[in-house]
């Protein structure tokens, strides 16, 4: 339709960005030892561990008992997790002080090659999920994790050419690219698609995944935090 009038001309306009999924990355004190008695841990448990098959291609993958085996090394970082998310998360229909539920925690170790990745997948029946960079394997920018626009391809369908434009440029990404930066967390939603792309470096490149699931806040974990309103 062609509008035959003059166009009412508009007095003010704003943007507003709805609906955006969290993303928390957090930097670990004190990391180089830390790394160091995390590697030691995962090398160890290597060497006895044939490992599982999971959305890994040709890595290492442990099983999720990292906590038992991983030492106070494991321990820390774990605490370090659930501090990060019991930061960000609250329960909404709490009515007193007394928290109805528990975070705990799985935790696995990934040994990449060269060539190593991980399918895209999700996590279900957790709440919270991340990954923890012992080594970047000699390539800090290859291999990165890569989180999935949950939109798409819904944004394209229409025309892939036409995208959303302000002053910032044009906004057509459909994921999101994390390198392998030793020390360094990122978390995300468990229902977030995700990948990790092929490892190009000369060293193995160690990373920790983990888990985080509510349980009632009377139930037994290993390692918990409680989550009040």
């Amino acid at each position: 339709m062609t509008l035959q009038t003059t166009q009412a001309n508009i007095a003010h306009h704003e943007v507003r960005e709805l609906f955006p999924t969290q993303i928390l990355v957090a930097d670990i004190e004190d990391a180089p030892a830390l790394n160091k008695a995390l590697r030691e841990a995962i090398i160890a448990r290597k060497a006895v561990s044939e490992g599982l098959e999971r959305s890994n291609v040709l890595g290492w993958h442990s099983d999720n008992k990292m906590l038992k085996w991983g030492g106070e090394a494991a321990q820390r970082l774990a605490g370090a997790m659930m501090q990060l998310c019991g930061r960000y998360t609250q329960d909404t229909g709490a009515t007193g002080k007394a928290p109805r539920y528990r975070m705990a925690l799985d935790m696995w170790a990934n040994v990449s090659p060269a060539g190593a990745s991980n399918q895209y997948h999700a996590h279900p029946a957790c709440l919270w999920s991340g990954v923890y960079y012992v080594d970047d394997g000699g390539d800090p920018d290859g291999g990165p994790l890569v989180l999935l626009d949950p939109r798409f391809p819904m944004n394209r369908m229409y025309s892939a050419d036409l995208v959303f434009a302000d002053e910032k440029g044009p906004r057509s990404g459909t994921k999101e690219r994390f390198s392998p930066t030793p020390g360094r967390m990122v978390v995300f939603p468990s229902w977030l698609t995700h990948g990790v792309r092929p490892h190009s470096g000369p060293g193995e490149r160690i990373s920790i995944a983990m888990n985080l699931a509510t349980l009632p806040a009377a139930a037994n974990s290993s390692l918990n935090v409680n989550l009040s309103g």
